[in-house]
């Protein structure tokens, strides 16, 4: 009787005559026929940390310019007041809107939406704002 292999022991004597002591990259090529790729250019460690850099610098100037925005936006609430001094907040809850009950309809839930939409039309309200204000309703 034959006796097989066992896992993870070494090659035996047939295997080294039919190449079984030849590097994997060697095997691979010579199975498929296919030339393998050449290796990739070694890294250029200079140039990726001035990429890095850069990248880093556009991101403060990017932090630096959200920032200005966030402090212009902070102090829009005080110039609101267009409509007699009355803010968005007092004149959306002046069209008494409809609280949204959690209805699983849909058709109640689409009225509900549309008349959302009718008071945002009628006191003009920035559809930035709407999402604040909606969410008030629920």
């Amino acid at each position: 009787m034959a006796t097989r292999g066992h896992r993870g022991a070494g090659p035996t004597q047939g295997d080294e005559l039919a190449g079984g002591s030849q590097a994997p990259a060697q095997q691979a090529q010579d199975q498929t026929g296919v030339p393998l790729p050449p290796p990739p250019p070694p890294v250029d460690y200079g140039a990726l940390m001035q990429g890095l850099v850069h990248a880093m610098h556009s991101q403060a100037q990017t932090t630096a310019a959200l920032q200005a925005l966030v402090q212009v936006q902070a102090q829009a609430p005080a110039h609101e007041a267009g409509f007699g001094g009355v803010s968005m907040m007092e004149r959306f809850r002046r069209m008494t809107p409809p609280f949204f009950k959690g209805e699983s309809d849909p058709i109640l839930a689409e009225s509900w939406l549309r008349e959302m939409e009718k008071i945002f039309r009628a006191i003009r309200c920035a559809k930035e704002e709407r999402l604040t204000l909606a969410t008030y309703m629920i």
